[in-house]
C-alpha cells in the first residue's frame, strides 16, 4: 500500500458473534490478507462481522433473518451467547509506534448496543463521525459476496442505475451519470482490461421517460459486442467484478471484502486476476476469503478456520507467508 493510504485494519476480535463461540483473534498486515477453510467453517462470518462492527443493522447484508441469529445459538460445550463483541483496530502505517484507533461494537440479547472507540462510549452518530474522521465511512459497502458477485449485472438498466445510486449516497441523477462517465467508466474500462485482456466494455448512461438507466457494453474477440445479460456466466462474473472494483474506488475505503469471487473464473482469467489483485493491493488493504492456491500465493498473510466438533468456529492457524510456507500448503 502507498503512503497515501497508510491506514489499515491490523486486527479483529469476534466473541459471541454467530459462529465465534470464544474470544478469536485475527492479525492482518497491510496488502493481501486471505481467509481459508473447508465449506461451512465459518468463515464468512469474520467479514459479517467487520461490516456489523463498522455500524451495518441491515441484517439481509448480514446473512440474517432476525437480530438473534447475530449471535451464537449455544452447543453442547457452549452456552448460547448473551452478547456480542467485535474490535477493530486501525493503524496509520506499519511502524511500531504508528498511531492506531480502537473501535468496539457490543450488543446484548436485550438490546443494548454499544459503541466504542479509544475505550470511551459513544453515542452511534458519534461513533460514525469517527468513521468519517477514519475516512473509512463506507468501507462497510466494500464488500463482494460469491453469491452476489452478479446482482447487479443481472438487473435492468434502470434498477442497475438505482442501484449505483443508492450505493454511493449521489446528490442526484445528474451528478451521478457525470460521475459514472468521468470517474467510473475509465476505471471499469482499467480492471475490465486486466480480468479480460482480449476483451473491451463501456458503460453508458440512458434516459427515456425522465429516468436514467446504466447500460454496459462489451465486445468480446472477434469484435462480437455483447450486452451484459447476453454474456455467458463467467463473462459476467468477470465483467461484474471489474464494475463493482471502479465503483467501490468512489467510496474511499481502506480496504476490500472479497468472499470467493473467483470460482467461475476459468485458468486465463486467474492469471490476469492475480495481476489485477497485486495492483489494487498496492493501495487497497484486501481482506479475501478464498479456495484458489493462486490467490493464497498472493498473500501477504494466511489465516486457517476450522470447526470444533460441535460446530463452532476457532482460529486453527495464522503465519505470514513466503515461499516455503507456500510450498508446504496442501489444502484449505
Amino acid at each position: 500500500m502507498d503512503k497515501s493510504s497508510s491506514l489499515y485494519l491490523e486486527d479483529v476480535n469476534i466473541q459471541g458473534f454467530k459462529s465465534f463461540s470464544e474470544l478469536t483473534n485475527m492479525g492482518f498486515q497491510p496488502g493481501i490478507g486471505v481467509i481459508i477453510g473447508n465449506n461451512g467453517v465459518g468463515k464468512s462470518n469474520i467479514l459479517d462481522a467487520i461490516v456489523w462492527a463498522l455500524g451495518e443493522d441491515d441484517l439481509t447484508r448480514l446473512r440474517c433473518y432476525e437480530k438473534g441469529e447475530l449471535f451464537f445459538s449455544g452447543s453442547k460445550n457452549y452456552p448460547p451467547a448473551s452478547r456480542i463483541r467485535v474490535e477493530l483496530i486501525f493503524k496509520r502505517g506499519k511502524e511500531k509506534k504508528a498511531p492506531e484507533v480502537r473501535l468496539v461494537r457490543d450488543m446484548t440479547k436485550d438490546g443494548q448496543d454499544d459503541y466504542w472507540v479509544k475505550d470511551e462510549r459513544l453515542e452511534r452518530e458519534e461513533y460514525l463521525q469517527e468513521l468519517i474522521n477514519l475516512k473509512a465511512p463506507h468501507a462497510l459497502k466494500s464488500i463482494i459476496r460469491q453469491e452476489q458477485i452478479n446482482d447487479m449485472i443481472l438487473l435492468d438498466p434502470w434498477q442497475r442505475f438505482h442501484w449505483v445510486e443508492s450505493l454511493l449516497s449521489a446528490n442526484g441523477t445528474e451528478d451521478l451519470a457525470q460521475s459514472i462517465q468521468g470517474n467510473i467508466d475509465p476505471l471499469f474500462r482499467e480492471y475490465l482490461d486486466f480480468l479480460f485482456p482480449l476483451g473491451e466494455g463501456q458503460l453508458k448512461v440512458l434516459e427515456q421517460n425522465g429516468r436514467k438507466g446504466l447500460e454496459i457494453e462489451v465486445v468480446l474477440p472477434g469484435n462480437r459486442k455483447r450486452k451484459s445479460h447476453q454474456l455467458s456466466g463467467g463473462e459476467k462474473s468477470v465483467t461484474s467484478l471489474a464494475l463493482k472494483l471502479a465503483i467501490f474506488e468512489q467510496l474511499d475505503s481502506p480496504f476490500y471484502l472479497l468472499d470467493e469471487v473467483e470460482p467461475s473464473l476459468d485458468y486465463t482469467n486467474h492469471k490476469s486476476m492475480q495481476t489485477l489483485l497485486r495492483t489494487l493491493a498496492l493501495k487497497k488493504q484486501l481482506i479475501m476469503i478464498t479456495h484458489l492456491r493462486s490467490t493464497i500465493q498472493l498473500a501477504n498473510t494466511v489465516h486457517g478456520v476450522r470447526t470444533r466438533w460441535d460446530g463452532s468456529s476457532f482460529m486453527k492457524f495464522y503465519f505470514v507467508m513466503d515461499e516455503r510456507l507456500l510450498r508446504l500448503y496442501k489444502c484449505c
